[in-house]
């Protein structure tokens, strides 16, 4: 398989950050866009790169029977992704979906059972791993400067701007914890290699009152897979005139130092017990991590991990959601 076709459905989330990937491989060519739901309004991408004079259909339905696309990417109202990945999967495509996969435990094992039986490539668009200043945490943890994770702070903080009207809709948005918390609990797995046994939340919409299925600020505390903790905070009070979108941040306790790494000030910071306080740099060029999963596609390299990471992720942040609203702590499992 020399080039692969793609078909972008949808109009909003981070489609754009894809696109940017598609752009720089030779690999894959865009064929063709459609709204994710009658009426969705994807004209914010339609002039994109590569997407600018590409056909667009009236239904996603019809572009994947005429088309037949290699890969689909999706970004959309978030109630909609589930439904669409396993529409793409029984057409045989391979998937970059937005996160979170779905809004509801019985639909993300409905969608990962296609996905599975029908032998598809599956990520979701965990951006986090192309930021150079979490990459560079990755090297540090992996070298074993600071020993074993056993106390993780990770932040997430962003601006309220301009959100959607059905953010406000539990049932069209799900909760802050997917959409934006999701983020955070992948920079933890991405950078240690840990996952989750247990978690707890508590969150609410505290002046956003606008939009009153929308949580404006959240707290989450999880078990490591190792027996350590992890704590999370999520907001969307960032100043308007900050000079970043995002806020960032995870700090990592390990058994011999400790990193600290920062989006807005693009640092890694590390004190060890072996190298003392220092500095590790941070690469200028982001890791593309979709160009990566395509490419895996066409040389046949397995994508499973990425598929797998993206699925726990997701239960993770739906078992977030139900153990606020039941006021307790559940296990993963």
């Amino acid at each position: 398989m020399n080039e692969l076709t793609a078909v972008s459905i949808g109009g909003y989330g981070h489609i754009d950050s894809v696109f940017d990937d598609i752009a720089q491989t030779r690999q894959i060519r865009l064929i063709g866009l459609a709204p994710g739901y009658d009426g969705e309004d994807i004209s914010g991408i339609t002039n994109l790169e590569p997407a600018a004079g590409k056909q667009i259909y009236p239904n996603y339905r019809q572009m994947l029977d005429e088309l037949k696309p290699n890969i689909v990417i999706i970004g959309t109202r978030l109630d909609h992704i589930g439904k669409i990945i396993i529409d793409a999967s029984r057409a045989g495509c391979h998937i970059i979906a937005e996160k979170p996969l779905s809004l509801d435990i019985a639909t993300l094992e409905n969608v990962r059972r296609e996905v599975l039986s029908n032998n598809v490539n599956l990520t979701a668009m965990l951006t986090m791993r192309s930021k150079p200043h979490f990459i560079a945490a990755k090297e540090v943890y992996c070298s074993g400067d600071i020993g074993e994770a056993v106390l993780i702070n990770a932040r997430k903080s962003y601006k309220w701007g301009s959100r959607p009207e059905w953010f406000g809709d539990k049932s069209k948005y799900g909760g802050t914890i997917g959409w934006v918390g999701i983020h955070a609990l992948d920079a933890i797995n991405f950078i240690t290699g840990l996952e989750f046994t247990k978690v707890a939340a508590m969150q609410s919409n505290f002046a956003h009152p606008q939009r009153p299925g929308c949580q404006d600020n959240c707290a989450v505390i999880l078990e490591l897979s190792n027996g350590g903790h992890a704590t999370v905070s999520i907001d969307y009070f960032r100043p308007e005139n900050a000079k970043t979108h995002g806020d960032d941040w995870i700090r990592i306790v390990g058994t011999k130092g400790a990193i600290q790494a920062s989006g807005v000030r693009n640092e890694c910071s590390v004190i060890s017990n072996a190298k003392g306080a220092y500095q590790h740099p941070v690469a200028s060029a982001k890791d593309r991590i979709y160009k990566k999963f395509i490419t895996n596609i066409v040389e046949g390299v397995d994508n499973s991990s990425i598929r797998d990471v993206s699925f726990m992720l997701t239960k993770v942040c739906l078992l977030a959601d139900e153990a606020s609203e039941k006021k307790m702590t559940l296990g993963v499992e």
